[in-house]
Order: structure tokens, then sequence, then C-alpha cells
């Protein structure tokens, strides 16, 4: 089976409320959805967020959060929002490319690995190059994919009631099937009942001895409960009509040839196994032949009846339209005399008629039944003439087609039962694992449109190296950058430590942004956007965000304990600061950014670059000699807009770029404040 998740992360004997953030409420509905405590370790511990956002109220994010601190030994290496919030943007990116909505969910798992994680972070790599090379080598088949993928979805899981009894022997039967209580009503019977006291109940399992020898239509009789859906067959049939899309998907997929491919290989590992589920959907979708006459005779009978009636009376006035009566004095004074007399000799005259037209309506009621040998009653009419049918010989019909119609609903429902309990976990495995390729499928397609690779990584070494890097979440086209630091990066770039300076706007931060985005990427073991990159695997990435405006004493002194932690902790990591020198004003930021920078570079595991417009005050407060990058500003162009070179210059200690914004502020303003911005750019002629 295809799965993300580091195997065995949650113990199997983890309880659920000893996951933080899982209280008794929801721990007690993930398992009354999911159907017990085991199975919510299982999703926990494979990562499914499609089945556990089938909990009510619990959102994909925070279905994450909680498979997260499910493995309390995995986190990631984002060791602040900036980062966290980054990873995000970046995965959604990613997601919108998703053919459903499942896998959409699944990217979001693709959280960033630290380096004692390399072998999962190998593992997705792998994953994504087959993809890749798949859509490549067979884009036509990548397109068909797409298409008849877009059906999977979450797993969904019914929550509603059953109309079905479970009689059990004793209170610890009853303990023993969790969770069922709130699918159907369980019964603990008495010693002394029978199985005929609750012949009430059209739907019923019997479990224990005393149950019926020939159980009546609906009702099941078990030794024991070995299995919940052979006690209750109808949770099975309900899980495959609650993912009807999904499981549509799946005969789509299992009927297409999907070529020679490992990745091909994968998905007939899933499907094969599904043998007879095209059959199966087929029978869920329409109901049975037997059925399905049964309740077409049904809602048909009251018709058909009228219809006889009708056709039977029409034949009785055919019949008598050319009757003829004669009668000779004699006869007239008899009948004068015996009026009942005259009755019998009018019956008799049309007696042969009537009696033809009223079988020949039973013979069309007979042909009307004949598919389902129900006998009509032998007192069927109720008057000859005007014809019409004893209400309680319909009523009768009626209650036999009834009793035909439960026999028939419970036999399609065991062989339906038999057969969607033999292809349920298959189905499930399908559903997950197909759901899990287009995940890949979707970083593939993501990685081939942004002209991505996958990067070299390595363990025991520093920093990174991007050649041609481009930040993909901005609303302009990105200006690639080739930018190093540390032992991994180029000649020239070695340094473990860098003060990258220079213009306002100039792309300072979005190069912050750019590293963090490949650094991030390639520890999730996904492809980044370059032309080339190699990345040194870390425990902790801390980006450290500008700093709005000079701090309290409190703010500061809360500052200052985080940076000290952050600089001074023996993990492996990277720090990403941006203009930290605003949290005190610039003389004191200098002496304690020097200070910090020859904490971090005593410690051999730091990699640090930090974006600052005091780099040459804090070169001459350190001891050390610092590396200073660059991004300078040449001018302004055409259209007012600063010429930058985004890649920054080694050894450059570049300027902030004022005197350029006060003269695109002088041409764009008008009146007076333009007055005011000329006078501020002459003064820097002076």
């Amino acid at each position: 089976m295809i799965s993300i998740t580091p195997e065995h992360r949650c113990s199997s004997m983890l309880a659920l409320q000893d996951i933080p953030g899982v209280g008794s409420s929801l721990a007690d509905r993930l398992s009354r959805t999911l159907g017990s405590e085991d199975a919510v370790i299982e999703a926990l511990d494979r990562g499914d967020v499609a089945s556990l956002t089938a909990v009510e109220g619990l959102s994909a994010n925070r279905a994450i959060r909680l498979i997260k601190a499910a493995r309390g030994s995995d986190p990631d290496i984002c060791r602040s929002g900036e980062g966290d919030a980054l990873h995000r943007r970046i995965l959604e990116s990613i997601a919108e490319g998703a053919s459903n909505s499942a896998a959409k969910e699944r990217i979001q798992l693709l959280g960033p690995h630290p380096r004692t994680e390399r072998e999962q972070i190998v593992a997705n790599r792998r994953r994504i190059e087959e993809a890749m090379d798949f859509i490549l080598k067979h884009p036509s088949k990548s397109e068909e994919w797409q298409t008849l993928t877009s059906g999977l979805s979450r797993i969904q899981r019914g929550n509603g009631r059953l109309d079905r009894v479970v009689v059990v022997p004793s209170q610890e039967v009853a303990n023993s099937v969790e969770g069922l209580e709130s699918r159907c009503r369980i019964i603990v019977r008495d010693e002394k009942e029978t199985w005929k006291d609750y012949a009430v109940f059209n739907t019923v399992t019997w479990i224990g001895e005393g149950g019926p020898r020939d159980p009546p239509p609906g009702w099941i009789a078990l030794p024991s409960i070995t299995r919940i859906d052979q006690a209750v067959p109808e949770i099975s049939i309900e899980w495959f009509h609650e993912n009807h899309s999904s499981i549509e998907s799946i005969v789509s997929i299992s009927s297409y040839d999907w070529g020679s491919h490992s990745l091909s290989d994968s998905i007939l590992t899933l499907v094969e196994p599904l043998n007879g589920l095209r059959e199966l959907t087929e029978v869920l979708g329409s109901e049975g032949g037997d059925l399905s006459s049964l309740e077409a005779i049904k809602d048909g009978l009251w018709a058909e009846i009228k219809t006889i009636e009708g056709s039977v009376n029409d034949a009785i006035v055919a019949s008598t339209s050319d009757a003829n009566l004669s009668l000779d004095g004699e006869e007239v004074l008899s009948f004068y005399a015996d009026a009942d007399g005259l009755n019998r000799r009018i019956q008799a005259a049309v007696a042969t008629g009537i009696e033809q037209a009223v079988q020949d309506g039973r013979n069309k009621l007979d042909i009307y039944l004949n598919d389902v040998s129900i006998r009509i009653p032998h007192d069927w009419v109720d008057s000859d003439y005007p014809f019409i049918v004893r209400r309680r010989a319909v009523e009768d019909i009626e209650s036999a087609l009834d009793a035909a119609i439960i026999a028939a609903k419970g036999e399609d429902l065991i062989r339906n039962s038999r057969e969607a309990s033999r292809l349920f976990e298959d189905c499930r495995l399908a559903i997950l694992g197909l759901t899990e390729i287009e995940m890949w499928m979707a970083v593939a397609r993501w990685a081939i449109s942004n002209r991505c690779v996958m990067p070299e990584i390595v363990s025991k070494e520093s920093g990174f190296r991007l050649d041609e890097a481009r930040h993909l979440l901005l609303d302009v086209d990105p200006t690639p950058i080739t930018y190093g630091l540390g032992s991994v990066a180029a000649e020239g770039d070695l340094d473990r430590l860098a003060l990258l300076t220079g213009a306002n706007s100039g792309g300072k931060t979005t190069l912050l942004e750019t590293v963090a985005m490949c650094v991030l990427l390639a520890h999730a073991g996904l492809p980044i956007p370059a032309a080339k990159g190699r990345v040194a695997l870390v425990d902790e990435l801390h980006m450290l965000a500008k700093v709005s405006g000079t701090q309290s004493a409190g703010a500061l002194e809360r500052t200052l304990i985080r940076l000290a932690d952050v600089f001074t902790s023996p993990s492996v990591k990277l720090v990403l600061a941006d203009e930290l020198e605003a949290i005190t004003e610039p003389g004191a930021a200098a002496r304690i950014l020097s200070g910090l920078l020859e904490a971090a570079m005593s410690n051999p595991s730091s990699s640090v670059v930090l974006v600052t417009h005091i780099g040459d005050q804090i070169q001459s407060r350190s001891g050390a000699n610092l590396r200073i990058d660059g991004i300078e500003a040449r001018g302004l162009d055409e259209n007012l807009e600063l010429i930058v070179d985004r890649t920054p210059k080694r050894g450059l200690l570049a300027r902030s770029t004022p005197e350029l914004i006060v003269r695109r502020l002088a041409a764009r303003s008008q009146g007076s404040a333009s007055e005011l911005f000329n006078q501020l750019a002459d003064r820097f002629t002076d």
C-alpha cells in the first residue's frame, strides 16, 4: 500500500485523549463516526484526513493538526509562524491543481521533515519523480487520469439510524459491539422471551440460541457477532451508496489501460482485487429483478383493478345489448303475481354474458399477478353489476405483495451485503491509495508547469545553493536569483553567515522567502522552482520576520530571549532573519545583533542570513570578519521603477535607496508636495 505516512507513528496502545487537542467529547465523536477507537488510531497513523473530516465539526486543518499531534516524534522543521504560513501557501498553490478535494487535503500533509526523517524525504522524492516521469511519457493517459480521479472524494460513513433491531442474549454481548448502538436499536432479551415475541419487527437480527430455524423475511439468526456487517448488513450496503462517486471512479479507472509504467503497476495493485465491483454497483444502482417486478405490480395494483372493473362492465353491457325477453299473456299475469320470478327470468337471460365478463376480468388479474405467483381470493367480487372488486380482496393481494417484497429485499440485502463485505476493505484501500497517487500527480503537474527540479539533498553539511531560483507566490513574474551559503554552496559562498544589504524594495525580503520556499520544499521531498539546487538538511528553519517599530522594554526582553534561544541552541538549523535592528535604536541594535551573530558562528550547526540596513555598524561591532552581500539599485527606469539586480553581489555593502525613493516621489507628486520632494532630492547632491 502506498503511504506518505511513516510507519508506526501512533502506538496501537495510544489512548485518544492522550493526544494533545483531543478531549472526551471529540474522542467520543471520533469513535462513533469511525466505528471504534482503534479505527481512529489507524486513521491518525495513516494520515487519513478524509476519514477524520467525516467527523462532524472537524475541519481538514484541524484533522492535520491532530495527525501531527499524534506523531509526537515527527515535528516539521518550521520554528516560526512565518515559516508555517509560507509552507501552507506553497501547499495551497500546489493543491489548486489536484483533481479532487480529497487529494487537495492530502497535500496539506506534505510537511517539511527534519533531517532525521531523511528516509521519508527520499520516499516522497521517489513518488514525485515517478509521477513526473509518467506524465512526461504518457501525457494522454495523464489527462485521462485527472478526469477519472475527479470523482474520488473523502470516505463517507453513514451515521443515520437503521431500521433493524439487534436482539442479544446479554448486556456483555451488547457492550461488545462498540458504536453499533448509535446506528440501530439493541435489545437485551429476557430469558423467558422467545423469538416470536419480536415478530412485530420487520428486520431483526437474533444473536445466540433460540432463534427461528427458518427466519421470517427480513430476519437474520446468528450464533454470535463476529462481524458487525454480518449482524447489520445494511451498514456495508450503505457504505457503497455513501461512496458512490468514488466507487464509480474506481470502476472507470480499473477499466482503463494505463500502459507499462511503475505508476501503472501501483494503480493496478489497488484495483485488481476488486473483481465484481462493477456488477455490485450495477445491482446496487437498480433493484433486483424480482424486487423490481414486485414493487411495480404493487404500485400499479389499484389502477389495474379500476381498469378491470371498467372492462368487465363494458363487456357486460356489450353482451346484453342484443338481449330480448318475450312474454305471452299468461306469463305476464304470473310475473304480476310473482315479481321475484320476473327477476330470475331476467337474470337468466343475461347470466351467461355476465359470468363470461367476470371470468375474463379474473383472467386479466391472474395475468397481472402471474410473475409474482400470488393467488386471487375466491370471494373477490363485491357486485356482479355494476361490477365491483371486493376491497378486502385487493387489500389481501396487497398484503401478500408486501410480504413478498420484504422477503425479496431480505434476500437481496443478504446477497449484496456478502459481496459488499468482501469488497469493502479493498475498496477503502483503493480510494485512499488512488487519492494518494493523485496527490503525487498533482505535485508533479505543478512541478512540470513551473519548471521545477528535484534538488540534491545532503546531510552533515550546511547551507544551500540555488541557481535561478524563483518566488512562485508573487503577483508578478518572478526574477530568478542565484544565491548560496554554507559548505554546500559554490566556491566563494562557503561562509555560514551573510549580512544581506541593499535597496529598499530591492527584493531582500523576497530573496529570503525564495530561499525559505526552496528549503521547505526540499525538506518535504518536493521539487523546487529553480534551475538547480543543493540543500543541506536541517532540524530547524527559523524565519524571523521584520519587526515594525521600536519595542517596549517588556517586548524587547521577550524578543531577545527568543533570539538567544534561536542563535545558541545546538540544533542543526537555518536562520533567515529580516531587519531585526528595528527592535531598538540602531546603535544598540548593532551591538546586540553583532553579539548574537558571534554566538551563532560559534555554533557550527547554524547557518544565518540576516537582512539589514546597518551592516557596516554590525561589522564594526563584531570581532569576526562577516560576509556582507548587497542588492544594488542602479537608478530608475522610464516608469520610475527601481532598476535592481535581484541577485546579491558578494562583498558589497549596498546602500538603501532613500535618494531614489525621494526622486520618484518628486516626479510623481504635484504642487507643494512635489516642490518639497525636489528640495529633498537636491540635498543628496550636496
